[in-house]
């Protein structure tokens, strides 16, 4: 167990014994860890394993992550790579044009979406695609106001995910 990174799902037989914790601004943020396991135990990944650091989740979404056995000990090393929760979801999903139903229901019509707004415009434009994603308000953009630019620009949008 390290003190800073809380275990969340891990089963009783596996602990961290040393993790790397890389936080890049704007960038990728990981935390790479070997997690120690009872040398008689095959360790059961079809539940998530999360670690929490810093109060932001981490999840490992591998089901048959890499692993070492080495002759030193009964335990076996298992080495697991963590991605902030967030930036994993944003990199599965594109941003898409909406569309509606007559009774209102919010569908993904287009992938390629061209845009003529200024910066307040298009803060609206996202959080109505992460609303369709994420309903529960889980991730969204809050613009500070301090940045508010009224100058239109053309943005073509064409197949990108959330975080490109």
């Amino acid at each position: 167990m390290i003190e800073a990174i809380k275990e969340i799902n891990f089963p009783a037989y596996a602990t961290l014994s040393q993790a790397t914790v890389v936080l890049n601004d704007m960038g990728d943020r990981t935390i790479t860890a070997d997690v120690k396991i009872d040398g008689s135990v095959i360790p059961d990944f079809s539940y998530d394993w999360v670690v929490e650091f810093k109060g932001e989740r981490y999840i490992q979404p591998l089901r048959k992550p890499r692993a070492i056995k080495d002759n030193k000990s009964i335990r076996s090393t298992i080495s697991l790579t963590f991605y902030h929760w967030a930036i994993y979801q944003l990199k599965r999903d594109y941003f898409v044009e909406l569309a509606s139903t007559q009774a209102g229901t919010a569908f993904a019509d287009k992938y390629i979406v061209p845009l003529t707004v200024n910066l307040r415009e298009f803060v609206v434009a996202f959080n109505n695609v992460l609303s369709y994603y994420f309903p529960d308000g889980d991730i969204y953009i809050d613009l500070n106001p301090e940045w508010d630019n009224l100058e239109r620009q053309y943005v073509d949008i064409n197949n990108s995910y959330l975080w490109d």
